[in-house]
């Protein structure tokens, strides 16, 4: 695959989905922030008003 210097069909789908690094007895853990939301059942509810 060439670079030709226009932006490419593909960088949607090349996001940055920020990380949580968890520190425990047993060590490191990372997760996506979005699981480290639904692991401790944070939940956002936006309505309009």
């Amino acid at each position: 695959m060439s670079y030709s210097g226009e932006r490419d069909n593909f960088a949607p789908h090349m996001a940055l989905v920020p990380m949580v690094i968890e520190q425990t007895s047993r060590g490191e853990r990372s997760f996506d922030i979005y699981s480290r939301l639904l692991k401790e059942r944070v939940i956002f509810s936006d309505w309009p008003g």
